[in-house]
């Protein structure tokens, strides 16, 4: 697929077929984070969890659901998979977003590329930081010692087919100089 292609066609999808996505789906996904760019390539400082899982991705929906107080959110949208990236604490927060950020992004774009479904999935873990143990979802996700979740993707194969759009020429403020 072209990227122009892939830029059109990416957009947040909130609604997924119960097909399971294939572990060479999965692999293709995690080169494409492998790929991304971090800040003095401290690659050591991400980590990654794949859950495909039906409990842990219930669970933590029911712990989003807790801390927002809403019972009818369901914030991984039921895909059948979700990728976590989860940060040192060492780094500072603006640091570690910057590498999740881009590890993020070429995941969403290889899952375009590859047909799948995808979204952001930044609030799962802002909101249930707000829990008053905030160890329940690093030990859920069997974290690595010192590690914190930052965010995830949702990926699937969509209920409706990727339709392209039309990105707007002048969606974000530019100045030349």
């Amino acid at each position: 697929m072209e990227f122009n292609q892939v830029l059109s066609l990416r957009q947040s999808n909130r609604t997924f077929t119960d097909q399971q996505v294939s572990q060479e789906q999965l692999a293709a996904l995690l080169k494409a984070a492998m790929a991304a760019p971090t800040a003095m390539a401290r690659f050591e400082r991400l980590h990654l969890t794949i859950v495909q899982d039906p409990a842990v991705l219930e669970e933590l929906n029911r712990l989003f659901q807790r801390s927002v107080g809403d019972e009818s959110a369901y914030p991984t949208y039921h895909a059948p998979a979700i990728i976590c990236v989860s940060g040192s604490v060492e780094d500072e927060e603006l640091l570690m977003g910057a590498n999740v950020g881009c590890v993020m992004e070429n995941m969403l774009l290889k899952a375009t590329e590859l047909g799948l479904g995808s979204v952001y999935l930044f609030g799962l873990f802002a909101a249930t930081r707000a829990l008053s143990d905030q160890t329940k979802i690093p030990k859920l996700l069997k974290l690595p010692e010192g590690f914190r979740p930052v965010s995830a993707i949702a990926v699937g194969y969509p209920a409706q087919p990727l339709a392209a759009r039309e990105i707007p020429e002048e969606k974000v403020a530019v100045s030349w100089l």
